[in-house]
């Protein structure tokens, strides 16, 4: 369905309380004359472009393939799990990914939220002739130095994101093995070289990281790399250029809280899914606008700060908040594009996606109902595929 037939209205002078979670959105809310005076028009006129952008993550492979259910009983595993492994050869959930790359139906994809969100982006970029002359997409991470690196490395290229990866000699590259059983998917994770991003990496190739004009961060490196998030942050700030940030995941929010605040309040975009606006707000309600208001009074003050939170078929939320006013300024609705269930084969990855449409407008300097338009395109056609793939020839700008 093209999105076009679902979104006939954008209104930028939205505000309306009365809506919830648990109501049906329309395609995007209606104006409320009481707030039409007072609203600043700053997000449905065009901004200024943005040429290059940085994307810091933790480069991971995804080892992808069809498995039995003896599997799953042999390593005592479940459906739905999401383990993390350790590091360790001889802990027996390794053997698991033998048992993957040993299918025929074995495919090797780059993973990894934000290493997702970057090849969609260029990719979304590239539908335009002469885009990816103009537009700069890189990666910054590490990878170990076996041939899981290989396959990265060509995917990116491939789809035109330009890497900027430390190979770590002595180390493995972080694998994901995804096990798929008639559409039930278990995760089994193993973070190895990505979490070895050197400072001293940084500072050889400082003049080609600091020469882009955005940093989109992901909350799964601060875990491991939080000082790097941190300096590359201030540099960028320092330079009034825009700082993008996604939740990641609610864990990261719990255990990693005081240190995704302090990167959220350097941020211009902050980006996540509904379960990570919940917890980042702390507190229970089916008001998105009530928790909309509590994540950025949570913040320090920044203007023209953007929340965007997907909520799977639900839609796509986004807000921005008056500091001086203390008041949301405006907040915006997108529906989701309907599907069947025979359509969807995978919902892994679709948020990632839908970040990586929305930023290829948001570089452009297009409007934010453009930014959704692509981005809720760009994440339909994520999950009617298995894993982060998409067709190249495809154009999204012309649904």
């Amino acid at each position: 369905m093209s999105l076009s037939s679902i979104i006939s209205t954008f209104s930028n002078d939205v505000i309306d309380s009365r809506r919830s979670r648990k109501n049906t959105f329309p395609d995007f809310d209606e104006p409320k004359p009481s707030f039409a005076k007072k609203m600043k028009y700053t997000f449905t006129q065009e901004r200024e472009e943005i040429f290059s952008l940085l994307a810091l993550a933790e480069p991971v492979v995804d080892i992808t393939s069809e498995i039995s259910s003896d599997i799953i009983q042999k390593y005592n595993l479940k459906f739905g799990d999401s383990v993390l492994v350790d590091e360790k050869d001889n802990d027996y959930t390794t053997e698991v990914y033998k048992t993957l790359e040993s299918m025929p139906s074995v495919t090797y994809i780059p993973g990894g939220s934000v290493e997702n969100t970057a090849r969609v982006l260029s990719w979304c970029l590239n539908m335009e002739p002469n885009m990816r002359k103009k537009f700069k997409v890189s990666m910054l991470g590490a990878l170990g130095d076996d041939n899981y690196k290989n396959k990265i490395q060509y995917a990116l290229r491939d789809i035109g994101v330009n890497p900027i990866l430390q190979i770590i000699k002595n180390d493995k590259t972080s694998r994901c093995g995804v096990g798929i059983y008639k559409k039930e998917k278990l995760f089994i994770t193993q973070i190895r070289a990505s979490k070895r991003l050197s400072e001293e990496f940084i500072y050889k190739n400082r003049e080609n990281i600091y020469s882009h004009d955005a940093v989109l961060i992901e909350g799964y490196m601060f875990n491991n790399r939080f000082d790097i998030c941190k300096k590359i942050c201030e540099n960028f700030k320092k330079n009034n250029k825009k700082i993008i940030l996604t939740l990641s995941a609610t864990f990261i929010i719990k255990f990693q809280n005081e240190k995704l605040l302090e990167i959220a309040n350097n941020a211009d975009i902050i980006a996540g899914n509904m379960d990570e606006a919940l917890e980042l707000s702390d507190h229970k309600s089916n008001d998105n606008i009530e928790i909309f208001e509590i994540i950025f009074k949570k913040l320090e003050p920044k203007e023209n700060r953007l929340l965007v939170i997907t909520d799977g078929p639900n839609g796509v939320y986004c807000g921005k908040y008056n500091y001086e006013e203390k008041r949301m300024d405006c907040f915006w609705t997108c529906s989701a594009n309907k599907l069947r269930n025979d359509e969807i084969q995978d919902l892994n990855g679709a948020g990632d996606a839908f970040l990586g449409g929305f930023l290829s407008q948001y570089m452009k300097g297009y409007s934010i109902q453009d930014c959704c338009k692509i981005g809720i395109e760009a994440s339909t056609v994520i999950i009617k595929n298995v894993g982060c793939t998409f067709p190249k020839k495809m154009n999204l700008l012309y649904c």
